[in-house]
């Protein structure tokens, strides 16, 4: 078929076809023909694209020697045939001038469905973004109206409506005592949760907020909830739940119940469609637990136990992260926010993705052409 014949094919094929593209391509496309815009333009297209797009990446880094951040947008090849990590570039562009933020400021809450929630600490107070990086439209979250300071600590999560579909942005914040001679948390004398469902511009308080939260504790959403590391105050590790359509808190169980770490190194994520938490406690280990059946505590397993030596062996005091496990055992994982590293499965060893750099975010991301405009008509739609 020539080109005049490809151009002239009806637009539920060409819809078909594009849909099936690297998200690169489909951009190239948006440049040929005014008609190829206008189709991929409609939700048609969008939603029939979101529903096939692979999973991949957004990173947000800075190099030390450079006061811009870059955002990045990879996509995952899969091959099996190699030992490497392999991926592919989307689009790379900076964020720090077109959204005024600082020298290694920017911290992602979570992505979910191609949309990213940023959290900022360039100004006196948190600022929040949410935006879609492949169509550059954002909005700027309204900032409440009090500043945090240590010891206090405050932490987000975002996720997604389970029956009703709204996104929504969950600020925790509690203001802590510490003991004066040990250093440990003795009190809450104020905690409080706020809630901003993406569409609506303002936030909404609901309450207080059980159990003991730290700033390091990223809200892991999965099954139509938040998870947060947490510890009581008697120092003893739990996990707690938060439902993002009820808007309730819940315990929810951990491979350790209740016991007591020196050092709570540990996170969330999700593994083969189940909840994992990563362990890097230990000075020669990392342990990766999986729960096997979503909120039953006894199908957690010990699913991987990767050695660290010996260039990743000693005393840590970073998280480390796991982002995604491959057909072939393969694991990409961060080490805090410092760089990646991937464990290969065939030889059972470590190896660091990239060279070390000031500051590095990454977080699973599934590139859209949704527009925020389609879906949130009380709220300040921004271009960067």
């Amino acid at each position: 078929m020539g080109d005049d014949g490809f151009f002239n094919l009806p637009s539920d094929i060409i819809l078909n076809i594009f849909s099936r593209l690297p998200a690169p391509t489909i951009l190239n496309c948006k440049l040929v023909r005014k008609k190829w815009l206008s189709l991929i333009s409609t939700p048609e297209f969008v939603n029939l694209h979101l529903s096939r797009s692979s999973q991949g990446l957004v990173v947000f880094q800075q190099e030390s020697m450079r006061a811009q951040e870059d955002c990045r947008i990879l996509e995952f090849e899969d091959d099996l045939d190699h030992n490497d990590l392999h991926y592919v570039p989307v689009i790379k562009f900076e964020l720090s001038e077109l959204l005024g933020i600082g020298r290694g400021a920017t911290v992602q809450v979570g992505s979910i469905n191609g949309l990213v929630c940023l959290r900022t600490f360039c100004h006196e107070y948190d600022a929040l973004y949410v935006c879609y990086p492949i169509t550059r439209e954002y909005i700027a979250m309204p900032v409440l109206d009090w500043l945090v300071e240590f010891p206090s600590q405050v932490l987000y999560g975002f996720g997604l409506s389970r029956i009703s579909g709204q996104y929504k942005v969950v600020r925790i914040f509690h203001e802590c005592v510490l003991d004066p001679t040990t250093g440990a948390l003795s009190s809450i004398p104020k905690s409080e949760c706020h809630v901003y469902t993406l569409g609506t511009g303002s936030w909404r308080g609901i309450g207080g907020v059980p159990f003991a939260y730290n700033c390091r504790s990223v809200g892991q959403f999965f099954n139509g909830n938040l998870h947060w590391v947490i510890e009581d105050l008697e120092g003893s590790e739990l996990i707690s739940c938060f439902d993002v359509e009820k808007e309730t808190f819940q315990p929810f169980s951990s491979p350790f119940p209740g016991e007591r770490h020196s050092r709570t190194l540990h996170s969330l994520g999700v593994v083969a469609g189940s909840l994992c938490l990563c362990d890097n406690t230990s000075d020669s280990e990392i342990i990766i637990w999986v729960m096997k059946e979503y909120g039953v505590k006894e199908s957690w397993s010990k699913e991987f136990v990767i050695s660290k030596m010996p260039d990743f062996a000693g005393v840590s005091y970073e998280m480390v992260y796991v982002l995604k496990v491959f057909e072939n055992g393969d694991i990409l994982m961060s080490w805090d926010d410092f760089y990646l590293f991937f464990y290969r499965n065939k030889n059972k060893t470590l190896q660091q993705v990239e060279d070390p750099i000031c500051s590095i975010q990454t977080m699973l991301h599934v590139p859209s052409f949704v527009s925020l405009k389609n879906f949130v008509a009380k709220e300040d739609v921004r271009m960067f």
